[in-house]
């Protein structure tokens, strides 16, 4: 009777509450990082927050004395549970926020993401796109792929290659942006 309860009450709050958590529950956390993305002085944090098999990213900006969400992107990149297949977040040299994930542990693909985030017109972005792959059996087989969504430029497999320009809404993020020359 209490489940179906609360789930009604679920049901009946907006979804807009439920698309940014305020608090999230410390175990689910597996990464976090702590910077100044808008540049307003104030400390901003990013959070990985595990999500079944994928991770979800919470942006925080400071408010003053407060953080307030001002990101998020559920199910924004796979998540294993072994090492090796944990994604991690990290500063680019340039201090942009870098979501990474892969897997380094299982099977004879072994692959490497690295997503490139900025904050750009009060939004957090998808700056960038840097992949990584290799057979473990087959030396030959694998390649890398580094594509600049701002620029719209990058390389694939050792080709140039050219996509729309500006950015992607991290919220708007799915592997189907990854151009296609990358996979």
């Amino acid at each position: 009777m209490i489940r179906s309860a609360t789930v009604m009450l679920l049901l009946t709050v907006p979804t807009a509450t439920l698309a940014q958590p305020a608090t999230v529950a410390p175990e689910s956390v597996i990464s976090t990082i702590t910077a100044d993305w808008n540049e307003d002085g104030g400390f901003d944090r990013a959070v990985l927050v595990q999500s079944q098999d994928s991770v979800d990213l919470i942006v925080y900006m400071s408010d003053g004395d407060t953080m307030k969400p001002a990101a998020f992107a559920p199910g924004l990149v796979w998540s294993g549970s072994m090492w090796g297949t944990q994604p991690s977040l990290q500063l680019s040299p340039a201090g942009g926020l870098q979501v990474v994930s892969g897997n380094d542990a299982i099977g004879r693909s072994r692959w490497q993401q690295t997503l490139t985030l900025a904050w750009r017109n009060n939004q957090m972005v998808v700056a960038g796109v840097t992949t990584v792959s290799r057979d473990t059996l087959d030396l030959e087989a694998g390649g890398t792929c580094d594509v600049n969504f701002l620029t719209g430029k990058g390389t694939a497999m050792g080709k140039p290659v050219k996509v729309a320009a500006g950015g992607i809404a991290v919220a708007d993020w799915t592997d189907d942006k990854v151009p296609v020359n990358c996979l």
